[in-house]
């Protein structure tokens, strides 16, 4: 794989983990315990811009790790299936986009 793709299925990556731990319903306990416990670490996690710093960090390592072939394959089929959801999310809301019988839902 050349490195500009790496890159930029890292930073693909990056972004799909930044909104699972700040965003997502599945991690909304974690952030509510830090909200009552450790008011830090929930404002990192609350915040896209504070959590991507960390997520880049960790993700930046395992390119390295991948680089240098010390990775673990199983845990390089996780990443790049993380990266292949986002890209289909990403694919899937164009195409709604594009489809003449789309209706946005709006929250009530």
């Amino acid at each position: 794989m050349t490195l500009v793709l790496q890159i930029v299925f890292t930073v693909i990556l990056i972004e799909a983990i930044t909104n699972i731990l700040s965003k997502s319903d599945l991690f909304e306990p974690v952030r509510k315990f830090f909200e009552d416990h450790n008011k830090f670490i929930y404002k990192l996690l609350d915040c896209p811009y504070c959590t991507s710093v960390w997520v880049s960090s960790f993700c930046v390592s395992i390119l390295y790790l991948y680089n240098i072939n010390l990775l673990p394959k199983i845990i390089l089929l996780f990443f790049i299936g993380v990266v292949f959801h986002r890209l289909s999310n990403m694919w899937h809301f164009i195409i709604d986009r594009l489809d003449r019988n789309y209706v946005p839902k709006f929250d009530e």
